[in-house]
Protein backbone atom coordinates (compact mmCIF):
# COMPACT_ATOMS: atom_id res chain seq x y z
CA UNK A 1 0.00 0.00 0.00
CA UNK A 2 2.83 2.34 0.28
CA UNK A 3 4.47 1.64 -2.64
CA UNK A 4 1.72 2.52 -3.85
CA UNK A 5 0.99 5.87 -1.99
CA UNK A 6 4.59 6.50 -3.32
CA UNK A 7 3.99 5.65 -6.96
CA UNK A 8 0.37 8.09 -6.75
CA UNK A 9 3.14 10.86 -5.48
CA UNK A 10 5.53 10.29 -8.40
CA UNK A 11 3.02 9.87 -10.87
CA UNK A 12 1.75 13.19 -9.59
CA UNK A 13 5.11 15.14 -9.78
CA UNK A 14 5.10 13.89 -13.49
CA UNK A 15 1.68 15.83 -13.91
CA UNK A 16 3.58 19.02 -13.74
CA UNK A 17 6.20 20.67 -15.88
CA UNK A 18 10.06 19.52 -13.84
CA UNK A 19 10.69 23.04 -14.20
CA UNK A 20 8.26 24.47 -11.77
CA UNK A 21 8.40 24.42 -8.33
CA UNK A 22 5.83 22.14 -6.47
CA UNK A 23 3.22 23.39 -4.56
CA UNK A 24 4.45 23.68 -1.03
CA UNK A 25 0.99 23.81 0.97
CA UNK A 26 0.15 20.61 2.26
CA UNK A 27 -3.34 20.02 1.52
CA UNK A 28 -2.59 20.90 -1.95
CA UNK A 29 -0.37 17.94 -2.23
CA UNK A 30 -2.83 15.71 -0.02
CA UNK A 31 -5.49 16.37 -2.36
CA UNK A 32 -3.46 16.00 -5.81
CA UNK A 33 -2.12 12.72 -4.23
CA UNK A 34 -5.60 11.56 -3.13
CA UNK A 35 -7.06 12.28 -7.31
CA UNK A 36 -4.09 10.94 -8.42
CA UNK A 37 -4.43 7.42 -6.67
CA UNK A 38 -8.06 7.14 -6.98
CA UNK A 39 -7.26 7.37 -11.22
CA UNK A 40 -4.19 5.14 -10.53
CA UNK A 41 -6.24 2.33 -8.80
CA UNK A 42 -8.62 3.20 -11.88
CA UNK A 43 -5.97 2.17 -14.43
CA UNK A 44 -4.77 -0.52 -12.53
CA UNK A 45 -8.14 -2.26 -12.08
CA UNK A 46 -8.70 -1.86 -15.86
CA UNK A 47 -5.41 -2.63 -17.22
CA UNK A 48 -2.80 -4.88 -17.01
CA UNK A 49 0.42 -2.98 -16.95
CA UNK A 50 0.92 -0.90 -14.90
CA UNK A 51 2.68 1.11 -16.63
CA UNK A 52 0.05 2.82 -17.83
CA UNK A 53 0.53 6.22 -15.74
CA UNK A 54 4.50 6.74 -16.65
CA UNK A 55 5.68 10.03 -17.45
CA UNK A 56 6.44 9.18 -21.25
CA UNK A 57 2.82 8.23 -21.92
CA UNK A 58 1.92 11.34 -20.11
CA UNK A 59 3.76 13.68 -22.11
CA UNK A 60 2.78 11.80 -25.28
CA UNK A 61 -0.68 13.08 -24.70
CA UNK A 62 0.04 16.17 -23.70
CA UNK A 63 -0.77 15.64 -19.83
CA UNK A 64 2.29 16.95 -18.63
CA UNK A 65 2.37 20.47 -21.10
CA UNK A 66 -1.05 21.72 -19.80
CA UNK A 67 -0.40 25.39 -18.02
CA UNK A 68 -1.23 26.47 -14.91
CA UNK A 69 -3.04 29.20 -16.50
CA UNK A 70 -5.00 26.87 -18.51
CA UNK A 71 -9.13 26.54 -17.43
CA UNK A 72 -10.40 23.77 -15.31
CA UNK A 73 -11.72 21.97 -18.28
CA UNK A 74 -8.33 21.31 -19.90
CA UNK A 75 -7.20 19.34 -16.91
CA UNK A 76 -9.88 17.68 -15.99
CA UNK A 77 -10.47 16.63 -19.61
CA UNK A 78 -6.48 15.48 -19.73
CA UNK A 79 -7.05 13.27 -16.73
CA UNK A 80 -10.32 12.06 -17.99
CA UNK A 81 -8.20 11.11 -21.08
CA UNK A 82 -6.11 9.17 -18.97
CA UNK A 83 -8.48 7.20 -17.32
CA UNK A 84 -10.75 6.71 -20.45
CA UNK A 85 -7.96 5.32 -21.91
CA UNK A 86 -7.56 1.73 -19.83
CA UNK A 87 -11.06 1.69 -21.33
CA UNK A 88 -10.58 2.40 -25.07
CA UNK A 89 -7.25 0.65 -25.07
CA UNK A 90 -7.28 2.74 -28.62
CA UNK A 91 -3.74 3.19 -30.44
CA UNK A 92 -5.13 6.35 -32.28
CA UNK A 93 -5.58 7.52 -28.82
CA UNK A 94 -2.71 6.18 -26.40
CA UNK A 95 -0.15 4.93 -29.26
CA UNK A 96 2.43 4.36 -26.91
CA UNK A 97 0.18 2.18 -24.53
CA UNK A 98 -0.45 -1.58 -25.73
CA UNK A 99 -3.04 -2.85 -22.53
CA UNK A 100 -5.60 -6.05 -23.50
CA UNK A 101 -9.14 -5.19 -22.45
CA UNK A 102 -10.74 -8.08 -20.16
CA UNK A 103 -13.97 -8.72 -21.74
CA UNK A 104 -15.18 -9.67 -18.41
CA UNK A 105 -14.74 -5.75 -16.99
CA UNK A 106 -17.22 -3.01 -17.72
CA UNK A 107 -16.11 0.43 -18.15
CA UNK A 108 -15.52 2.31 -15.47
CA UNK A 109 -14.98 6.33 -15.53
CA UNK A 110 -13.79 9.24 -13.26
CA UNK A 111 -16.94 11.86 -13.50
CA UNK A 112 -16.65 15.46 -11.70
CA UNK A 113 -19.45 17.52 -11.64
CA UNK A 114 -19.38 21.09 -11.45
CA UNK A 115 -20.47 21.06 -7.47
CA UNK A 116 -17.51 19.15 -6.89
CA UNK A 117 -18.45 15.44 -6.43
CA UNK A 118 -16.47 13.15 -7.22
CA UNK A 119 -17.36 9.43 -8.29
CA UNK A 120 -16.43 6.21 -10.51
CA UNK A 121 -19.40 5.46 -12.23
CA UNK A 122 -19.91 1.35 -14.18
CA UNK A 123 -22.56 -0.06 -15.93
CA UNK A 124 -23.32 -2.78 -13.57
CA UNK A 125 -23.16 -2.42 -9.54
CA UNK A 126 -19.80 -1.38 -9.27
CA UNK A 127 -20.35 1.78 -8.85
CA UNK A 128 -18.30 3.27 -5.69
CA UNK A 129 -18.58 6.49 -4.16
CA UNK A 130 -15.77 8.07 -2.53
CA UNK A 131 -16.75 10.32 0.30
CA UNK A 132 -12.65 10.58 1.18
CA UNK A 133 -12.36 12.03 -2.04
CA UNK A 134 -15.26 14.72 -1.26
CA UNK A 135 -13.91 15.71 2.02
CA UNK A 136 -10.30 16.19 0.48
CA UNK A 137 -11.90 18.48 -2.53
CA UNK A 138 -13.89 20.26 -0.50
CA UNK A 139 -10.78 20.73 2.33
CA UNK A 140 -8.31 21.72 -1.24
CA UNK A 141 -10.74 24.35 -2.62
CA UNK A 142 -11.39 25.86 1.12
CA UNK A 143 -7.56 25.74 1.23
CA UNK A 144 -6.77 27.51 -2.20
CA UNK A 145 -9.45 30.06 -1.53
CA UNK A 146 -7.39 31.22 1.68
CA UNK A 147 -4.32 30.86 -0.26
CA UNK A 148 -5.83 32.97 -3.19
CA UNK A 149 -7.45 35.77 -1.45
CA UNK A 150 -4.70 38.31 -1.44
CA UNK A 151 -4.16 37.11 -4.83
CA UNK A 152 -7.09 37.56 -6.53
CA UNK A 153 -6.61 41.62 -6.11
CA UNK A 154 -2.78 41.44 -7.16
CA UNK A 155 -1.41 41.43 -10.61
CA UNK A 156 -2.01 37.98 -12.00
CA UNK A 157 1.10 37.95 -14.25
CA UNK A 158 3.36 37.48 -11.33
CA UNK A 159 5.68 34.55 -11.64
CA UNK A 160 4.69 33.03 -8.60
CA UNK A 161 1.49 32.76 -9.60
CA UNK A 162 1.99 30.83 -12.75
CA UNK A 163 3.42 28.08 -11.26
CA UNK A 164 0.33 26.85 -9.23
CA UNK A 165 -0.08 22.82 -10.35
CA UNK A 166 -2.83 21.94 -12.56
CA UNK A 167 -4.74 19.99 -9.99
CA UNK A 168 -4.96 22.74 -8.08
CA UNK A 169 -6.25 25.33 -10.83
CA UNK A 170 -9.07 22.45 -11.75
CA UNK A 171 -10.05 22.84 -8.65
CA UNK A 172 -10.00 26.32 -7.59
CA UNK A 173 -11.92 26.95 -11.10
CA UNK A 174 -14.16 24.09 -10.04
CA UNK A 175 -15.21 25.88 -6.82
CA UNK A 176 -15.09 29.50 -7.97
CA UNK A 177 -16.72 28.96 -11.55
CA UNK A 178 -19.54 26.85 -10.28
CA UNK A 179 -22.22 28.59 -12.80
CA UNK A 180 -20.09 26.59 -15.60
CA UNK A 181 -20.61 23.30 -16.17
CA UNK A 182 -17.21 21.35 -16.87
CA UNK A 183 -16.64 20.04 -20.32
CA UNK A 184 -15.19 16.06 -19.31
CA UNK A 185 -15.13 14.43 -22.43
CA UNK A 186 -12.01 13.34 -23.26
CA UNK A 187 -10.41 14.28 -26.59
CA UNK A 188 -8.92 11.53 -28.60
CA UNK A 189 -6.33 14.32 -30.68
CA UNK A 190 -3.35 14.97 -29.40
CA UNK A 191 -3.16 18.55 -30.85
CA UNK A 192 -6.44 18.98 -29.43
CA UNK A 193 -4.82 18.19 -25.95
CA UNK A 194 -1.60 20.71 -26.83
CA UNK A 195 -3.64 23.37 -28.36
CA UNK A 196 -3.59 26.28 -25.62
CA UNK A 197 -7.24 27.38 -25.15
CA UNK A 198 -8.05 30.88 -26.37
CA UNK A 199 -9.12 33.80 -23.63
CA UNK A 200 -12.72 34.55 -24.52
CA UNK A 201 -13.28 38.27 -24.50
CA UNK A 202 -15.56 40.02 -22.11
CA UNK A 203 -18.43 41.28 -24.46
CA UNK A 204 -19.07 44.83 -24.27
CA UNK A 205 -22.40 46.33 -23.33
CA UNK A 206 -23.16 47.16 -26.98
CA UNK A 207 -21.60 44.00 -28.26
CA UNK A 208 -24.08 41.93 -26.17
CA UNK A 209 -26.58 44.19 -27.88
CA UNK A 210 -25.59 43.49 -31.62
CA UNK A 211 -25.46 39.86 -30.83
CA UNK A 212 -29.16 39.55 -29.78
CA UNK A 213 -29.93 39.68 -33.84
CA UNK A 214 -31.47 41.86 -36.28
CA UNK A 215 -34.97 41.55 -34.79
CA UNK A 216 -33.32 43.73 -32.36
CA UNK A 217 -31.77 46.18 -34.22
CA UNK A 218 -33.49 49.92 -34.71
CA UNK A 219 -32.51 53.34 -35.73
CA UNK A 220 -32.62 55.49 -32.85
CA UNK A 221 -35.38 58.45 -33.02
CA UNK A 222 -36.42 61.12 -30.06
CA UNK A 223 -39.77 60.17 -28.85
CA UNK A 224 -40.78 63.75 -29.53
CA UNK A 225 -39.83 63.68 -33.54
CA UNK A 226 -41.11 59.97 -34.22
CA UNK A 227 -44.35 60.94 -32.47
CA UNK A 228 -44.90 64.34 -35.11
CA UNK A 229 -43.76 62.28 -37.92
CA UNK A 230 -46.28 59.38 -37.28
CA UNK A 231 -49.42 61.97 -35.82
CA UNK A 232 -49.55 63.79 -39.09
CA UNK A 233 -50.45 67.47 -37.25
CA UNK A 234 -49.97 70.72 -38.62
CA UNK A 235 -48.88 71.85 -35.13
CA UNK A 236 -48.67 75.55 -37.15
CA UNK A 237 -52.43 75.46 -37.47
CA UNK A 238 -52.73 75.91 -33.61
CA UNK A 239 -50.59 79.23 -33.73
CA UNK A 240 -52.74 82.01 -34.19
CA UNK A 241 -51.93 84.82 -36.80
CA UNK A 242 -50.06 87.26 -34.44
CA UNK A 243 -47.67 84.24 -33.07
CA UNK A 244 -46.73 83.55 -36.96
CA UNK A 245 -46.29 87.12 -38.07
CA UNK A 246 -44.05 86.98 -35.04
CA UNK A 247 -42.09 84.54 -36.67
CA UNK A 248 -42.20 85.80 -39.62
CA UNK A 249 -40.62 89.07 -39.36
CA UNK A 250 -37.55 87.36 -38.70
CA UNK A 251 -37.54 85.90 -42.13
CA UNK A 252 -35.66 88.17 -45.33
CA UNK A 253 -37.75 89.58 -48.26
CA UNK A 254 -36.66 86.38 -50.32
CA UNK A 255 -38.01 83.92 -47.31
CA UNK A 256 -41.32 85.59 -47.24
CA UNK A 257 -41.91 85.21 -50.58
CA UNK A 258 -41.10 81.39 -50.89
CA UNK A 259 -43.34 81.30 -47.56
CA UNK A 260 -46.34 82.54 -49.67
CA UNK A 261 -46.63 79.57 -52.03
CA UNK A 262 -46.99 77.40 -48.77
CA UNK A 263 -50.62 77.67 -47.88
CA UNK A 264 -53.78 79.86 -48.06
CA UNK A 265 -53.00 80.88 -44.39
CA UNK A 266 -48.91 81.79 -44.85
CA UNK A 267 -49.96 83.66 -48.27
CA UNK A 268 -52.45 85.70 -46.19
CA UNK A 269 -50.06 85.84 -43.06
CA UNK A 270 -46.46 87.23 -45.22
CA UNK A 271 -48.85 89.93 -47.30
CA UNK A 272 -49.04 91.85 -44.38
CA UNK A 273 -48.15 95.26 -44.14
CA UNK A 274 -46.33 94.90 -40.91
CA UNK A 275 -43.87 92.62 -42.47
CA UNK A 276 -43.49 95.23 -45.45
CA UNK A 277 -42.65 98.51 -43.88
CA UNK A 278 -39.43 98.80 -45.20
CA UNK A 279 -37.50 97.54 -48.42
CA UNK A 280 -34.28 98.15 -50.13
CA UNK A 281 -34.53 98.00 -53.68
CA UNK A 282 -31.35 100.20 -55.05
CA UNK A 283 -29.57 99.16 -58.01
CA UNK A 284 -32.66 96.02 -58.91
CA UNK A 285 -34.40 95.27 -62.37
CA UNK A 286 -37.99 95.82 -61.21
CA UNK A 287 -40.29 93.36 -63.66
CA UNK A 288 -43.25 94.50 -65.21
CA UNK A 289 -46.13 95.25 -62.76
CA UNK A 290 -43.62 94.15 -59.64
CA UNK A 291 -43.56 98.11 -58.87
CA UNK A 292 -47.46 97.88 -57.98
CA UNK A 293 -47.28 94.61 -56.02
CA UNK A 294 -44.66 96.27 -53.95
CA UNK A 295 -46.68 98.87 -53.32
CA UNK A 296 -49.63 97.03 -52.59
CA UNK A 297 -47.86 95.44 -49.97
CA UNK A 298 -48.07 98.79 -47.33
CA UNK A 299 -44.03 99.36 -47.65
CA UNK A 300 -43.90 102.79 -45.80
CA UNK A 301 -39.84 103.41 -46.39
CA UNK A 302 -39.36 102.53 -50.29
CA UNK A 303 -35.40 102.73 -51.61
CA UNK A 304 -35.51 102.25 -55.27
CA UNK A 305 -31.94 104.59 -56.28
CA UNK A 306 -30.38 103.55 -59.32
CA UNK A 307 -32.96 100.72 -59.88
CA UNK A 308 -34.55 100.47 -63.48
CA UNK A 309 -38.07 100.23 -63.98
CA UNK A 310 -39.75 98.08 -66.62
CA UNK A 311 -42.70 99.06 -68.20
CA UNK A 312 -45.51 98.92 -67.47
CA UNK A 313 -44.73 99.16 -63.46
CA UNK A 314 -48.65 99.41 -63.11
CA UNK A 315 -51.54 97.58 -64.42
CA UNK A 316 -54.37 99.67 -66.31
CA UNK A 317 -56.76 98.66 -62.57
CA UNK A 318 -54.03 99.94 -60.27
CA UNK A 319 -56.08 103.37 -59.50
CA UNK A 320 -58.16 101.30 -57.05
CA UNK A 321 -55.78 101.52 -54.26
CA UNK A 322 -53.51 103.91 -51.96
CA UNK A 323 -50.24 103.82 -51.06
CA UNK A 324 -48.62 103.67 -47.29
CA UNK A 325 -45.63 105.44 -48.92
CA UNK A 326 -43.87 107.74 -46.21
CA UNK A 327 -39.86 107.62 -47.81
CA UNK A 328 -39.56 107.27 -50.87
CA UNK A 329 -35.96 107.42 -52.66
CA UNK A 330 -36.11 107.61 -56.38
CA UNK A 331 -32.35 109.16 -56.86
CA UNK A 332 -30.83 108.13 -60.76
CA UNK A 333 -33.82 106.02 -60.84
CA UNK A 334 -35.05 104.47 -64.60
CA UNK A 335 -38.39 105.25 -64.89
CA UNK A 336 -40.76 106.61 -67.48
CA UNK A 337 -42.88 110.00 -66.87
CA UNK A 338 -45.90 107.67 -67.61
CA UNK A 339 -45.05 105.01 -64.43
CA UNK A 340 -43.71 107.95 -62.56
CA UNK A 341 -47.06 109.65 -62.66
CA UNK A 342 -48.91 106.41 -61.96
CA UNK A 343 -46.96 105.74 -58.71
CA UNK A 344 -47.31 109.55 -57.79
CA UNK A 345 -51.12 108.94 -57.99
CA UNK A 346 -51.08 106.38 -55.49
CA UNK A 347 -49.10 108.16 -52.96
CA UNK A 348 -50.87 111.24 -50.58
CA UNK A 349 -48.88 110.56 -47.53
CA UNK A 350 -45.69 111.06 -48.63
CA UNK A 351 -43.33 113.24 -46.18
CA UNK A 352 -39.81 112.98 -47.55
CA UNK A 353 -39.16 112.28 -51.26
CA UNK A 354 -36.31 112.09 -53.87
CA UNK A 355 -36.44 112.51 -57.29
CA UNK A 356 -32.91 113.04 -58.49
CA UNK A 357 -32.38 113.34 -61.95
CA UNK A 358 -35.90 111.92 -62.39
CA UNK A 359 -38.36 113.35 -65.55
CA UNK A 360 -41.31 115.59 -64.48
CA UNK A 361 -44.14 117.32 -65.88
CA UNK A 362 -46.94 119.33 -64.52
CA UNK A 363 -48.88 116.28 -64.18
CA UNK A 364 -46.24 114.75 -62.11
CA UNK A 365 -45.83 117.96 -60.03
CA UNK A 366 -49.56 118.19 -59.42
CA UNK A 367 -49.84 114.75 -57.79
CA UNK A 368 -46.90 115.79 -55.85
CA UNK A 369 -48.49 119.01 -54.99
CA UNK A 370 -50.96 116.41 -53.62
CA UNK A 371 -48.82 115.45 -51.03
CA UNK A 372 -49.91 118.36 -48.08
CA UNK A 373 -47.96 116.35 -45.46
CA UNK A 374 -44.23 116.86 -47.71
CA UNK A 375 -41.57 117.99 -45.57
CA UNK A 376 -38.40 117.07 -47.37
CA UNK A 377 -38.38 117.39 -51.61
CA UNK A 378 -35.22 116.76 -53.34
CA UNK A 379 -35.40 117.83 -57.11
CA UNK A 380 -31.70 117.96 -57.63
CA UNK A 381 -30.89 117.90 -61.94
CA UNK A 382 -34.44 117.08 -62.67
CA UNK A 383 -35.97 118.40 -65.46
CA UNK A 384 -39.23 119.51 -66.78
CA UNK A 385 -40.19 122.37 -64.17
CA UNK A 386 -41.86 124.98 -65.25
CA UNK A 387 -43.22 128.15 -63.61
CA UNK A 388 -46.80 126.91 -63.12
CA UNK A 389 -46.12 123.05 -62.06
CA UNK A 390 -43.01 125.11 -59.62
CA UNK A 391 -46.00 127.77 -57.80
CA UNK A 392 -48.13 125.20 -57.67
CA UNK A 393 -45.98 123.03 -55.60
CA UNK A 394 -45.11 125.96 -53.51
CA UNK A 395 -48.86 126.76 -52.84
CA UNK A 396 -49.83 123.47 -51.93
CA UNK A 397 -46.57 122.28 -49.93
CA UNK A 398 -47.30 124.58 -47.03
CA UNK A 399 -45.47 121.71 -44.28
CA UNK A 400 -41.91 122.08 -46.84
CA UNK A 401 -39.24 122.55 -44.74
CA UNK A 402 -36.40 121.69 -46.84
CA UNK A 403 -35.90 121.82 -50.56
CA UNK A 404 -33.56 121.37 -53.18
CA UNK A 405 -34.23 122.92 -56.69
CA UNK A 406 -30.60 123.10 -57.85
CA UNK A 407 -29.63 122.44 -61.15
CA UNK A 408 -32.80 122.04 -62.02
CA UNK A 409 -32.71 124.63 -65.18
CA UNK A 410 -35.00 126.84 -64.21
CA UNK A 411 -36.52 129.88 -66.10
CA UNK A 412 -36.47 133.51 -64.04
CA UNK A 413 -40.54 133.18 -64.04
CA UNK A 414 -39.82 130.02 -62.49
CA UNK A 415 -37.22 131.55 -60.01
CA UNK A 416 -39.70 134.38 -59.39
CA UNK A 417 -42.70 131.93 -58.17
CA UNK A 418 -40.14 129.75 -56.23
CA UNK A 419 -38.98 133.07 -54.11
CA UNK A 420 -42.78 134.54 -54.20
CA UNK A 421 -44.77 131.63 -53.13
CA UNK A 422 -42.33 129.31 -51.43
CA UNK A 423 -43.59 128.55 -47.45
CA UNK A 424 -42.66 130.29 -45.09
CA UNK A 425 -41.40 127.06 -43.32
CA UNK A 426 -38.61 126.24 -45.23
CA UNK A 427 -35.27 126.27 -43.29
CA UNK A 428 -33.06 124.52 -45.45
CA UNK A 429 -33.11 125.70 -49.17
CA UNK A 430 -30.87 124.93 -52.20
CA UNK A 431 -30.93 127.08 -55.62
CA UNK A 432 -27.44 126.32 -56.56
CA UNK A 433 -27.16 126.45 -60.55
CA UNK A 434 -29.38 129.79 -61.47
CA UNK A 435 -26.27 131.57 -63.33
CA UNK A 436 -28.10 134.22 -65.19
CA UNK A 437 -31.83 134.04 -63.85
CA UNK A 438 -31.46 134.59 -59.79
CA UNK A 439 -30.83 138.66 -59.19
CA UNK A 440 -30.46 140.01 -56.17
CA UNK A 441 -33.68 141.04 -56.16
CA UNK A 442 -35.09 137.31 -55.77
CA UNK A 443 -32.58 137.28 -52.62
CA UNK A 444 -34.51 140.36 -51.27
CA UNK A 445 -38.07 138.24 -51.55
CA UNK A 446 -36.69 135.12 -50.19
CA UNK A 447 -35.11 137.21 -47.18
CA UNK A 448 -38.84 138.56 -46.92
CA UNK A 449 -40.66 135.45 -47.21
CA UNK A 450 -38.17 132.86 -44.99
CA UNK A 451 -36.86 134.63 -42.26
CA UNK A 452 -35.96 131.87 -40.19
CA UNK A 453 -33.57 129.87 -42.87
CA UNK A 454 -30.85 128.04 -41.40
CA UNK A 455 -29.27 126.77 -44.39
CA UNK A 456 -28.78 128.70 -48.04
CA UNK A 457 -26.93 127.95 -50.91
CA UNK A 458 -26.48 130.34 -53.77
CA UNK A 459 -23.81 128.35 -55.18
CA UNK A 460 -22.88 129.28 -59.07
CA UNK A 461 -25.43 132.07 -58.93
CA UNK A 462 -23.24 134.24 -61.27
CA UNK A 463 -25.59 137.14 -61.31
CA UNK A 464 -25.31 138.23 -57.68
CA UNK A 465 -23.49 141.18 -56.40
CA UNK A 466 -22.29 142.82 -53.04
CA UNK A 467 -25.80 143.89 -52.70
CA UNK A 468 -26.78 140.42 -52.35
CA UNK A 469 -24.69 140.17 -49.22
CA UNK A 470 -26.47 143.07 -47.49
CA UNK A 471 -29.42 141.20 -48.07
CA UNK A 472 -28.22 137.85 -46.80
CA UNK A 473 -26.90 139.53 -43.59
CA UNK A 474 -30.64 140.21 -42.67
CA UNK A 475 -30.95 136.74 -41.71
CA UNK A 476 -30.97 136.44 -37.80
CA UNK A 477 -30.91 132.53 -37.67
CA UNK A 478 -28.42 132.01 -41.08
CA UNK A 479 -25.87 129.21 -39.86
CA UNK A 480 -24.88 127.76 -43.51
CA UNK A 481 -23.66 130.01 -46.53
CA UNK A 482 -22.67 128.81 -49.92
CA UNK A 483 -21.49 131.63 -52.59
CA UNK A 484 -19.17 129.64 -54.09
CA UNK A 485 -18.31 130.94 -57.79
CA UNK A 486 -20.45 134.13 -57.29
CA UNK A 487 -17.78 135.87 -59.27
CA UNK A 488 -19.34 139.30 -58.99
CA UNK A 489 -19.05 139.68 -55.28
CA UNK A 490 -15.48 140.58 -54.29
CA UNK A 491 -13.37 139.46 -51.46
CA UNK A 492 -14.14 142.40 -49.42
CA UNK A 493 -17.56 141.51 -48.74
CA UNK A 494 -16.97 138.33 -47.04
CA UNK A 495 -15.33 140.10 -44.20
CA UNK A 496 -18.59 141.82 -43.82
CA UNK A 497 -19.99 138.31 -43.03
CA UNK A 498 -17.89 138.32 -39.86
CA UNK A 499 -20.46 140.82 -38.26
CA UNK A 500 -23.35 137.56 -38.47
CA UNK A 501 -23.28 136.31 -35.30
CA UNK A 502 -25.43 133.15 -35.95
CA UNK A 503 -23.48 131.98 -39.07
CA UNK A 504 -21.20 129.39 -38.45
CA UNK A 505 -19.60 128.17 -42.22
CA UNK A 506 -18.87 129.85 -45.15
CA UNK A 507 -18.32 127.79 -48.35
CA UNK A 508 -16.79 130.17 -50.84
CA UNK A 509 -15.25 127.41 -53.37
CA UNK A 510 -12.74 129.25 -56.46
CA UNK A 511 -13.68 132.84 -55.21
CA UNK A 512 -10.08 133.93 -53.52
CA UNK A 513 -6.40 132.90 -54.13
CA UNK A 514 -4.74 130.94 -51.10
CA UNK A 515 -2.95 134.24 -49.69
CA UNK A 516 -6.30 135.88 -49.43
CA UNK A 517 -7.68 132.50 -47.76
CA UNK A 518 -5.60 132.93 -45.13
CA UNK A 519 -5.93 136.55 -44.38
CA UNK A 520 -9.90 135.63 -44.28
CA UNK A 521 -9.52 132.98 -41.59
CA UNK A 522 -7.01 135.23 -39.67
CA UNK A 523 -10.39 137.57 -39.62
CA UNK A 524 -12.68 135.27 -39.01
CA UNK A 525 -10.75 132.48 -36.56
CA UNK A 526 -14.27 131.27 -35.21
CA UNK A 527 -16.24 130.32 -38.64
CA UNK A 528 -15.82 127.53 -40.36
CA UNK A 529 -14.51 128.35 -44.16
CA UNK A 530 -15.17 125.60 -47.10
CA UNK A 531 -16.05 122.68 -44.76
CA UNK A 532 -18.01 121.05 -47.13
CA UNK A 533 -18.11 120.39 -50.88
CA UNK A 534 -21.48 119.11 -51.22
CA UNK A 535 -24.79 119.62 -50.20
CA UNK A 536 -26.80 117.97 -48.10
CA UNK A 537 -30.10 119.94 -48.53
CA UNK A 538 -33.12 116.99 -48.42
CA UNK A 539 -30.51 114.36 -50.08
CA UNK A 540 -31.72 110.84 -48.68
CA UNK A 541 -28.01 109.83 -48.39
CA UNK A 542 -24.93 111.37 -47.24
CA UNK A 543 -21.57 110.02 -46.99
CA UNK A 544 -21.08 106.00 -47.31
CA UNK A 545 -24.04 105.74 -45.36
CA UNK A 546 -26.31 103.55 -48.11
CA UNK A 547 -28.78 101.59 -46.33
CA UNK A 548 -30.82 104.31 -44.47
CA UNK A 549 -32.76 107.11 -46.42
CA UNK A 550 -33.28 110.22 -44.12
CA UNK A 551 -31.78 108.64 -41.35
CA UNK A 552 -34.39 105.71 -41.77
CA UNK A 553 -33.19 101.99 -42.02
CA UNK A 554 -34.06 100.70 -45.54
CA UNK A 555 -33.09 96.36 -44.90
CA UNK A 556 -34.06 94.31 -41.86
Amino acid sequence: MSSRKHRGHENMENLCPVTRKRSTNKNLAVGAGALLSVTKTTCYENTSSPSALTYEALEEMGVGMLDSEESSSSAMSAIALVVSTSDDNSNETTPHVSVARMSHQQPQRLSISSTGDTTLDSSGNNTILVDDMQQKLHALAQAKRSALGSDCSSNSNSPSKRTRNPLVAVSCNNQCDSAAPLNMQPSTSRQALRQPKKATPTPTPHLINSQQGKESFFVYRTPSMSAHISSGINYFDKLSDEILLDIFKWLPKKALLRMATVSRRFNRCSRDETLWTRLDLGFRTLRPAALEQIVRRGVSVLRLAQAYIQEPAFTPLASDFKSRLQYLDLSMTSISRVSLRSLMSQCRQLKKLSLENAELSDEICAEIAKNKSLEALNLTMASGLTARSVRLMMESLTNLSSLNISWTDLSADAVTALVTHISPNVIRLNVAGCRRVLFDSHVKSLQSRCPQLLELDLSDCNSLTPAAIKEIMQFQMLEYLSVSRCYLIPAASFIELKDMSSLTYLDIFGMLSDGAMEALEQQMPKMGINKFIHSSVSRPTVGSRRTSIWGLRTRD
